[in-house]
């Protein structure tokens, strides 16, 4: 049985995580002796998952780590605090001595967003000396780029920032040209991205989509979500963990919802924005021109289950977007997404099926695409949303892991003397 060791900083409470955490419930129940090792405090009671943090000694070693990086970001950027959690350094991480415990009888090391102090570039050279294959699965460009975390914008970094983002690039082309590391992307966006980077070797990229947690499959797989003409409200729902992250879109969200709000008129009293997340400035909900319900951060996967398949559509409006976990989770409902062509949600929505993908820098594209179906121009079946998400279904993407890992390990064992 092959045995796997997945690595991410944070558990359920980041998008990486939540994507670690499905990929391991999803390799164990196909078959693979997976396991996920965690950086970050915990709560997750999994038998396979293992915290460093919950041990009082290695996360005060680790915040010192953290927050040290963050302060050398904040000087190095004249105090730029847009860049401060933007940016992974990779020059501080925990010492390989604390993975040791882990890493006896491992066929297959697997990291995720190791970032934010967990696996230095340093440590990561570590673990590939140990002679196994190691497969990244990339959740954001940091590893197609230097030191930034999103798509790159000129003039976003400092001159001294600059000067470490372009030395860390030659780091990481260093580390994958001597070792055998795998990237696997989580969107086509993502392997362009690959494929455009000056850093990344031309062999070893593939995209393997994130999976469709075991709950939300078991939801695509039933029949029972009411029809959108029984609603009493068109219910317009929009889920992130913080709802006013930049890189969430929330000033397109507001251009959207005032565009709709232009083109529906009174029958605006016949919409509700549903919000789903934190919120630090509840100020910003005067800004939208609907009826508005925030609930807050949910952590209850049968209650957001409910608000999705109770929902007309779900509404995505990120500036960039890897994949799009909540995009997966409302087809598995039987309710549409409309997105914002940001990357991830381009893999995910099939126009006109499950949905419409809009315009990039057009929320009055966004706003038309409501109206449409709002007024029944466009209608998208429950029962095709549901089978769009099927694509992602767990034993898919472990199979497609499976396969991965017993090519990588024959390719090891081939170069073996």
């Amino acid at each position: 049985m092959t045995r796997v060791l997945h690595l991410s900083t944070y558990g359920a409470k980041s998008g990486a995580g939540v994507a670690a955490l499905r990929l391991l419930e999803a390799e164990r129940s196909y078959g693979l002796d997976a396991e996920l090792l965690l950086m970050a405090p915990s709560s997750e009671s999994l038998p396979a998952v293992h915290t460093l943090g919950n041990d009082r000694r290695l996360y005060r070693a680790w915040q010192c780590k953290l927050w040290s990086e963050r302060a050398l970001v904040a000087l190095l950027n004249g105090f730029n605090r847009e860049q401060t959690f933007k940016t992974s350094l990779g020059r501080l991480g925990i010492s390989i001595h604390a993975l040791r415990p882990y890493l006896a009888n491992i066929d297959i090391l697997h990291l995720h967003w190791t970032q934010h102090a967990f696996l230095s570039l340093r440590t990561i050279e570590e673990l590939c000396k140990l002679g196994l294959p190691v497969v990244i699965t990339l959740h954001d460009y940091w590893w197609v780029q230097g030191i930034e975390q999103m798509a790159t914008k000129p003039g976003e970094l400092s001159a001294p920032l600059l000067r470490l983002d372009r030395r860390v690039q030659q780091r990481k082309a260093e580390l994958m040209a001597h070792y055998p590391i795998y990237l696997v992307t989580v969107s086509s966006s993502l392997g362009n991205a690959v494929t455009r980077s000056s850093i990344v070797p031309r062999l070893g990229v593939s995209t393997i989509g994130n999976v469709l947690s075991a709950h939300y499959y078991q939801q695509a797989q039933m029949q029972e979500t009411r029809a959108t003409s029984e609603r009493e409200l068109y219910r317009i729902i929009f889920v992130a963990t913080r709802l006013d992250d930049p890189i969430k879109g929330w000033n397109y969200l507001v251009d959207a919802m005032r565009q709709l709000a232009q083109l529906a008129g009174v029958q605006t009293a016949q919409m509700q924005l549903t919000l789903v997340g934190t919120l630090a400035n509840h100020e910003l909900l005067n800004q939208i021109p609907l009826p508005v319900q925030h609930l807050g951060s949910i952590s209850d996967v049968a209650w957001l289950s409910s608000l999705y398949a109770e929902s007309s559509v779900l509404i995505s409006t990120s500036e960039s977007e890897s994949f799009g976990q909540t995009l997966l989770e409302s087809l598995a409902c039987g309710t549409p997404v409309i997105a914002r062509d940001s990357g991830g949600p381009a893999d995910i929505v099939i126009d006109g099926v499950n949905g419409a993908l809009v315009a990039h820098d057009a929320p009055q594209a966004m706003a038309a695409a409501l109206w449409k179906h709002f007024t029944g121009a466009t209608d998208y079946q429950p029962e095709a949303c549901r089978a769009s998400a099927l694509r992602f279904a767990p034993t898919d993407i472990a199979q497609q892991y499976a396969q991965l890992y017993a090519q990588l390990i024959d390719d090891i064992q081939r170069a073996k003397p």
